[in-house]
């Protein structure tokens, strides 16, 4: 069960990245592999009575996939999930007779319905005991579900753009989804923002309400162009970082400016970061510059920030935050409309708590994204550190350092010394996949276990079972590794471990 979990947490960690459809099946493929040890998968689009594939395992390339609907019909299933056993099929069928060659026993079928009614489906093929619960493997299976609604609704917000005059309302929502999911950390921000803003607006009786809200629903649009390291940095951002992240304004108004429909709320967003003495970006208005719809949005804005968790600090409560904004952004803001509205913030913030919860799971979710090696799914090197300093108890650091890669890729070519590393790392997945560890890569051909609740005593075991494998696996290669380990204790510094275990590891080199 450790393992099944291991596992789906890595691919909860990578899924977040796939951007194509032909990327989630790959990866679910291989996932599903390790976690319900399927023998292969299969992936396809359904156009009314035919499965078109888009990605097929080659052990399954010559079978013909489209059966499952006949055969669908022919069990009387109208579930969007069903299993095709091998004990409810004639032995003259062709789905026995791939089951028996697999050495299999169920079909696993899981259909849904996408973006715009796009009909999707996906099969595996496997034994039943392996698979187990199937109500597991349904939470498994509505992830990929979700990622693949993402994709296809990521690709139809282009279409959308180019028909907003049509699509006015069903773009305004999904511009603010967009921009929300390329930002874990502010989801549901420009939501909360949008709320704020209408009952700011709501209470001083204003007559446009509704411009004032759709300006909050997409205030924040602008950031689907910057860089994912600036946007989802986990720490306080750079002086010139923060430079970058200040075009945001004037990039939300490069992508709306020429969009029909939207022509009143482009210099509200544009704006939403000016101030009333001037001190505000991009361009420095001041005072009578700046609407009063765009006064609310920065207040409604401001608000919001100072109420969520950042990086660098804890959420202040309400009071506190009207108090520093009562103090410190006195000459900023406009103060009669704060005052005016102290209390519908407060009210207003009661009803955005469904907006604000698991801000934990979102926190781990951007540091999945910005600390992941995708190459070996590991964490990168960069997360090391921060993720020492948050131990609680005294652990095994065991430093892995693969032997003559440099050769490896001479004689054999850098694709070949590239797989050699991901075989590497999955079979240290496999090897301490079981007890609580970590895994990172430290460098191109260097690796991090970080083991909890561990005898460092065992550790011989493991390391012969993991060279065994490794040597089997690539047996024309006849790799192997060095490695060096240590006891680390929760108030020592990771980087002068990292050194002891690297000159240990030197010295390995020199006497070998």
């Amino acid at each position: 069960m450790k393992r099944k979990l291991l596992y789906l947490n890595e691919f909860s960690k990578r899924i977040y990245t796939c951007t194509s459809i032909e990327d989630i099946a790959r990866l679910t493929s291989f996932i599903t592999q390790r976690i319900f040890n399927t023998k292969c998968f299969a992936f396809f689009v359904k156009e009314e009575k035919k499965l078109v594939p888009i990605f097929v395992d080659n052990a399954l390339k010559k079978f013909d996939f489209s059966l499952l609907i006949e055969c669908q019909n022919l069990l009387g299933k109208t579930d969007e999930s069903f299993v095709v056993s091998i004990n409810g099929i004639n032995e003259g069928h062709l789905f026995f007779k791939m089951l028996s060659e697999l050495n299999a026993d169920s079909i696993i079928t899981k259909q849904f319905t996408c973006f715009e009614n796009t009909k999707i489906a996906l099969c595996f093929v496997g034994k039943s005991e392996s698979i187990g619960d199937l109500e597991y493997l349904e939470s498994f299976l509505n992830i990929v579900k979700l990622r693949i609604d993402y994709v296809f609704s990521a690709e139809k917000t282009k279409q959308a753009l180019n028909n907003t005059n049509k699509l006015l309302n069903n773009t305004l929502k999904v511009l603010s989804n967009l921009a929300e999911i390329r930002d874990f950390y502010t989801k549901g921000h420009m939501q909360r923002v949008a709320h704020y803003s209408k009952n700011i607006a709501l209470n001083l009786g204003l007559p446009n309400v509704d411009i004032i809200k759709k300006a909050a629903l997409l205030h924040d649009i602008g950031k689907v162009g910057i860089p994912d390291a600036i946007l989802l940095k986990p720490s306080k951002l750079s002086e010139q970082e923060y430079a970058f992240i200040k075009k945001h304004p004037e990039f939300s108004e490069f992508i709306l400016a020429h969009i029909e429909g939207f022509e009143d709320i482009v210099n509200i967003i544009a704006s939403h970061h000016e101030f009333l003495d001037g001190s505000g970006y991009p361009r420095g208005l001041k005072s009578d510059e700046i609407s009063i719809e765009t006064r609310i949005l920065t207040i409604a804005d401001i608000f919001d920030a100072l109420t969520t968790d950042r990086p660098y600090r804890k959420a202040l409560s309400c009071s506190q935050a009207i108090a520093l904004m009562t103090s410190e952004f006195k000459s900023k803001l406009d103060m009669n409309i704060l005052h005016k509205s102290i209390e519908v913030l407060k009210e207003s913030a009661k009803t955005t708590h469904e907006m604000r919860l698991d801000s934990e799971h979102i926190e781990n979710m951007r540091n999945m994204v910005f600390y992941i090696d995708y190459e070996t799914h590991f964490y990168s090197k960069y997360y090391l550190p921060k993720f020492t300093h948050n131990l609680n108890e005294d652990v095994v650091v065991v430093l892995f350092d693969l032997r003559d890669m440099k050769t490896i890729n001479i004689e054999y070519s850098r694709n070949i010394g590239d797989a050699l590393i991901k075989s590497f790392s999955l079979l240290i997945m496999d090897t301490f996949g079981e007890l609580n560890s970590e895994f990172f890569r430290i460098g191109g051909d260097s690796f991090i276990v970080i083991i909890k609740n561990f005898d460092l005593d065992a550790l011989p075991n493991y390391i012969l079972e993991l060279d065994k494998n490794f040597k089997d696996s690539n047996k024309s290669l006849n790799p192997s590794f060095w490695f060096a380990c240590c006891k680390y204790k929760k108030q020592d510094d990771i980087n002068e471990t990292l050194q002891t275990l690297t000159k240990k590891i030197f010295y390995k080199r020199r006497v070998s």
